[in-house]
């Protein structure tokens, strides 16, 4: 990419950076709003849109009431609502019930911590027991007074096993859609059962994934069945896996799943280590510059990259100083993607799939040759168009990661 089309790209990034803060700062003023204490349930309910009520509405599942006008959909908000607060809460996992304690202990209203980001407030909002508030210096949220005093009534040990199951529920389906991109609902359910040794309501399962979709951000319904939030092309992804019937998905421990469920979590294998020390002798990269390549690295690799493109991205970030570095750069980004995880191959990586680390040598579907097709990392020695594709999709390199 020449300079000049180089800086178009980075200019038209900036604009579209600049919009969305924009939208975000009209977002929030709209959303936090000044209440007169004590905190009444109705007079914050009055505060909100017939929009956002009706959102908490549909989440209470509260049947002949849609056409109600806002001042007597109100008058039944105000009593159920609290006739629901163990309902509701058995929705959420440890995240949202600490910080709905944590206001509760503060006397119903506490800073808007900085976890909380405005898409998780207006889901808690959502369910009609947290909302946002203006407090003296800033943002923040309030339990109404109502909901505070149901509360006291029902707190126990009973709740705190069920947000306990909800917290491994959610953050091993997120550590399995992590790995896999994409997969089938019930098989999901019945992997996370396997894992936690029990077996698992399926409906209860959707409710509190439902409400963790929301909150989180990080896995949505489709189709296709889950979907993790980074999967770009769903249709060609799921192809992909179901041509390969005979690989199992990859056995990830529970420790392993409950660590990539964790929001925020980037997987830095050995081989990513490397190329980031590798860049940072000749780039003075911060913690964060280096989170965001790796990142964006395993994004990239997830979605079946190819070679090509990562070194497209590089060239839009860095400038290459010489040849010689060029050529290091592309010796460690194969290795990078040849011990890298793929949704395609269902969470193995090439390398494994090349070993036969699965139970079957025919794990790649119509391929019947063996997989030991990956980059030579020593000679670096560049495969030739026609060869399979190191990448493991049975297609041959130029029609797969070699395409222009």
């Amino acid at each position: 990419m020449d300079s000049r089309t180089l800086n178009k790209f980075k200019t038209g990034k900036a604009r579209g950076l600049s919009y969305e803060h924009e939208l975000q700062e009209k977002r929030e003023q709209k959303l936090w709003k000044s209440i007169v204490e004590p905190h009444h349930l109705e007079s914050v309910l009055h505060s909100h849109s017939k929009t956002d009520l009706d959102k908490i509405r549909k989440n209470l599942d509260l049947k002949g009431i849609s056409g109600l006008n806002k001042g007597d959909l109100i008058k039944e908000l105000v009593r159920a609502i609290p006739n629901q607060l163990f309902r509701i809460l058995s929705r959420f996992d440890k995240e949202r019930y600490v910080l709905f304690k944590n206001i509760v202990k503060h006397s119903g209203k506490l800073p808007l911590p900085r976890n909380v980001s405005v898409k998780k407030v207006e889901a808690l909002m959502a369910w009609g027991v947290i909302f946002p508030i203006h407090l003296e210096g800033g943002k923040g949220l309030t339990v109404p007074i109502e909901i505070i005093e149901q509360f006291h009534a029902l707190e126990g040990q009973e709740l705190q096993k069920v947000i306990d199951r909800n917290t491994e529920w959610i953050q091993l389906t997120q550590g399995c859609l992590y790995y896999y991109g994409v997969m089938n609902t019930s098989l999901l359910v019945d992997r996370v059962s396997d894992l936690m040794n029990r077996e698992i309501d399926f409906l209860e399962f959707l409710y509190v994934f439902s409400s963790a979709s929301d909150y989180y951000k990080q896995i949505a319904y489709s189709g296709y069945g889950l979907v993790d939030k980074r999967v770009i092309d769903q249709k060609e992804i799921f192809a992909e896996i179901e041509k390969r019937p005979s690989i199992d998905y990859f056995p990830f421990t529970k420790q392993q799943l409950l660590k990539a469920g964790k929001p925020e979590y980037i997987e830095k294998t050995r081989e990513m280590q490397r190329l980031i020390q590798f860049l940072q002798q000749y780039y003075d990269l911060t913690a964060e510059e280096r989170d965001d390549l790796a990142e964006q690295l395993n994004i990239m690799i997830f979605n079946n990259g190819s070679l090509n493109q990562a070194v497209e991205y590089f060239q839009l970030r860095l400038e290459f100083p010489d040849m010689e570095f060029f050529q290091d750069l592309a010796y460690y980004l194969t290795e990078l993607f040849n011990h890298s995880r793929r949704w395609i191959l269902k969470g193995y990586t090439p390398r494994e799939i090349s070993q036969g680390t699965t139970a079957t040598s025919t794990v790649l579907g119509s391929q019947s040759q063996p997989l030991s097709n990956i980059i030579d990392f020593k000679s670096r020695k560049a495969i030739g168009r026609n060869d399979p594709c190191p990448c493991g999709s049975g297609k041959k390199y130029k029609k797969c990661c070699g395409k222009a």
